[in-house]
């Protein structure tokens, strides 16, 4: 029996992984843009803001981490709007929200970054979207996520995900959940990283 419910288990996973819908954006360029999934707004365009303002303007409940894992240091957000994207060649409009950059100081060293926002509308179907950002090009600096490395599907809090590794220590995890989409990054093990995701509240 105890066998059974582990493969449904992973049979129900793997079907939510076939379900993610990868934000719609530009190609990655880590010269400006925050990571491999944010790609509709710049670095240079977050800007401090208050805690309440941040939720009134995102028109999303901010996650934080419990007090025992880290403390926030900083708050910004970045406006998107409405953009033109391409997705497999063909273009499409697509309404963006505003993106919350949360910094956190962790209790055992190090900073973690937590990029939220709600999810965008789009035309452009979720396996549409995922078929798109895993698609080859001819120029690898214009596939979906760039010269990013190629993510490795992953459970999140109970829901698909994806986690890059750049090979030099920092892990960036995408997931969304409630209908909104998350990006954590922290310079921690697959298993660190991932404990601090299941502590945010």
């Amino acid at each position: 029996m105890h066998e059974a419910s582990i493969i449904i288990a992973r049979m129900l996973i793997a079907i939510l992984l076939l379900l993610m819908q990868i934000t719609p954006g530009a190609p990655f360029n880590a010269t400006k843009h925050p990571n491999p999934i944010i790609t509709f707004v710049n670095v240079v365009d977050f800007k401090s803001t208050t805690y309440q303002q941040a939720k009134d303007d995102s028109e999303i409940e901010l996650l934080s981490l419990s007090l025992s894992e880290g403390k926030r240091t900083s708050l910004e957000i970045a406006d998107a709007g409405r953009q033109r994207v391409k997705v497999l060649g063909r273009e499409a409009e697509v309404t963006y929200y505003p993106v919350v950059r949360q910094k956190f100081s962790l209790t055992d060293g190090g900073d973690l970054l937590l990029y939220s926002f709600k999810n965008p509308k789009s035309p452009v179907p979720p396996q549409i979207l995922d078929q798109a950002a895993f698609a080859e090009t001819k120029k690898p600096e214009e596939a979906r996520f760039g010269l990013a490395p190629k993510p490795e599907r992953l459970d999140v809090r109970g829901r698909p995900g994806l986690v890059f590794d750049d090979k030099k220590g920092e892990l960036t995890v995408f997931w969304q959940e409630e209908g909104m989409t998350h990006v954590a990054i922290a310079k921690l093990s697959q298993s660190d990283i991932l404990r601090l995701i299941e502590d945010l509240l």
